[in-house]
């Protein structure tokens, strides 16, 4: 890689974690207004939720390896 590569990566997947903080309360406010209102809403949440969850792993797994 070339000089400084390896810390600009690092710096980008560094953001890709705290964008999927982000999500995460993003999510969680929604699912306090839908609450038991509306089923389908709160299960396309909560997959959301899993979706950001798992990108996130993926993120400090490279992030660790580089």
């Amino acid at each position: 890689m070339p000089p400084n590569t390896r810390g600009k990566i690092k710096e980008h997947l560094e953001g890709v974690h705290r964008n999927t903080e982000g999500i995460k309360s993003h999510c969680n406010k929604i699912t306090e207004l839908v609450g038991d209102k509306n089923m389908k809403v709160t299960m396309a949440v909560t997959k959301l939720q899993e979706v950001n969850n798992i990108l996130d792993e993926f993120a400090m797994n490279l992030y660790g390896s580089i």
